[in-house]
């Protein structure tokens, strides 16, 4: 039950909620098992699981993610698009002002989403092309041996950006959520938030239908078998998604 004036308002699709929370298990998954996977005592590394054929088939489900992201950014709901959340200096000054409102992302949570994306994006895609010489590389790294010593040394150097952007984003939403009020993990998980009923005249609600569902769902099926391809291309076969 919504707030005696207040007006629920639909903000995130199906398909960018589950991007969102996806995207999330796959990362803290991807660092676990490259964790477990230099690990040499204990339960962990006596289980017999191949940590780091995880670790890779994690990293083809980030990339495949990101890629569907970046596409849904052109194609998905109103809020979930690029165009709607990407604003300039001048709209940044005025939300920093107190002048400036939106369901969606604000204009200094779409410059953090923009970040996460590059980052974790690179994190994929510099995986494709890494190798530790002995047993493990992606599927790439044998096209030219200079640019996979360069991206294998990227992908590790970029490991703490990623961590310091993950802490940002949950200190970001606890900050929302202790002084200004925004519940961001149950609008993420409902899709829906609450405005004031007479700011609701000027918002528009994002459409959340089954043919935006099946879009998102055909969307995901093209870049996940975009990546899968690209993992078969590697000398082995065991960092490929099955």
């Amino acid at each position: 039950m919504h707030q005696k004036n207040q007006q629920i308002v639909h903000v995130w699709d199906l398909p960018t909620r589950f991007f969102h929370w996806a995207l999330a298990f796959c990362v803290i998954a991807a660092f676990f098992t490259i964790k477990a996977a230099g690990t040499t005592e204990g339960w962990i590394a006596n289980s017999g699981i191949m940590w780091i054929d995880w670790h890779l088939k994690f990293g083809y489900c980030v990339l495949s993610l990101i890629l569907f992201r970046i596409i849904w950014g052109f194609t998905g709901s109103y809020y979930a698009r690029f165009s709607q959340f990407l604003k300039g200096p001048a709209i940044i000054a005025q939300y920093l002002k107190g002048a400036y409102q939106s369901p969606g992302h604000n204009p200094i949570g779409a410059l953090s989403v923009i970040a996460l994306l590059a980052v974790f994006g690179f994190q994929a895609f510099s995986g494709l092309f890494t190798t530790d010489d002995i047993f493990t590389e992606g599927p790439l790294a044998h096209l030219n041996s200079a640019f996979s010593k360069t991206m294998s040394s990227l992908h590790r150097s970029n490991e703490p950006v990623m961590i310091i952007l993950f802490a940002l984003h949950i200190l970001a939403i606890i900050y929302y959520r202790i002084f200004k009020k925004q519940n961001l993990v149950a609008t993420m998980v409902s899709g829906t938030t609450q405005i004031p009923s007479q700011a609701s005249q000027n918002i528009k609600s994002a459409s959340d239908n089954l043919r935006i569902r099946i879009m998102g769902f055909i969307t995901l099926l093209i870049t996940s078998g975009f990546v899968y391809w690209i993992s078969t291309l590697g000398a082995s076969s065991s960092g490929s998604f099955y």
